[in-house]
């Protein structure tokens, strides 16, 4: 497999993780401030970070086991890009296992986003960052999400 991987063990217990990938507060403590979140499946998930955004639909919840999303909808802000939708039909999938009595190991796949891909590099970049900002939400209460962009009032 060529795509996005990465095991994390975590010092919390996995309904402090599942928490932390299921519901709007989770999401935004440590992925972006700016989303909205649905909570079952079949329902979307709306990340913003500046101009860049992704749109996902919740395919799977097995509470404390794991969580899939599919991309539906993406684009890349970035300039140089000529695809700034590769993320779309990708999916991500979070499994939980215990690891001893306080703590969690989480896999984590981001299955299509592979070296092939224009945007891999960055995301590769942005997933290691995420994902760092991920354990330290859960061992901390808190992360280093994307900030949510002011509003700016029009004249």
């Amino acid at each position: 497999m060529n795509h996005y991987q990465r095991i994390l063990i975590l010092e919390a217990r996995p309904a402090a993780v599942y928490a932390a990938l299921t519901t709007p507060a989770g999401l935004r403590g440590w992925w972006t401030q700016d989303c909205e979140v649905d909570t079952e499946v079949g329902g979307k998930i709306r990340l913003r970070f500046g101009a860049t955004h992704k749109h996902l639909r919740i395919e799977r919840l097995v509470p404390l086991r794991e969580v899939r999303w599919r991309c539906t909808g993406a684009h890349i802000a970035v300039g140089q890009f000529k695809r700034r939708d590769e993320w779309v039909g990708t999916e991500l999938v979070f499994r939980l296992a215990p690891d001893g009595p306080h703590r969690t190991r989480l896999d984590f796949e981001h299955i299509g986003l592979d070296p092939s891909l224009e945007c891999y590099r960055l995301c590769n970049d942005a997933w290691n960052h995420f994902l760092g900002s991920l354990q330290q939400f859960v061992e901390t209460g808190h992360g280093t999400p994307h900030e949510a962009e002011p509003a700016t009032a029009e004249i």
